[in-house]
């Protein structure tokens, strides 16, 4: 009877630390990218964009440097002269979150969750 009772320690022992590693693997925590090369930045434009629904979005050298949330705005359209045209800001600004997943780098649009991995980004957790 005690070998069984053991065995039974042991079998919901290790079922417990099993859980815990898969609870641990398929979480996400917020990232950044301290230092942005040509390549991740490049990508990281095209991912957004791709996110946006192919709409051009400018995005700086210094993205997710301090957070892993980016908001982008609608560019207010200036003449040639640099005369404001139309300053109209009619729609919330999109969010672009980064987090970090089973070792991969994710662009999120906030709106939507919809995710693109980033192969080229080194990202880091917050």
């Amino acid at each position: 009877m005690k070998k069984i009772i053991s065995n039974l320690v042991l079998l919901m022992a290790s079922q417990m630390l099993m859980a815990c590693e898969l609870s641990t693997t398929s979480q996400e925590s917020a990232a950044l990218i301290p230092v942005q090369s040509e390549e991740s930045l490049a990508e990281l434009r095209e991912s957004a964009s791709m996110l946006f629904g192919g709409r051009e979005i400018a995005i700086g050298a210094n993205a997710f440097a301090t957070s892993n949330r980016l908001l982008i705005q609608r560019a207010v359209i200036r003449a040639p002269d640099g005369t404001v045209i139309d300053s109209r800001v009619d729609e919330a600004p999109f969010i672009l979150e980064l987090w970090l997943r089973e070792g991969g780098c994710y662009l999120r649009n906030k709106e939507t969750s919809e995710e693109v991995l980033l192969m080229e980004a080194d990202c880091t957790a917050m």
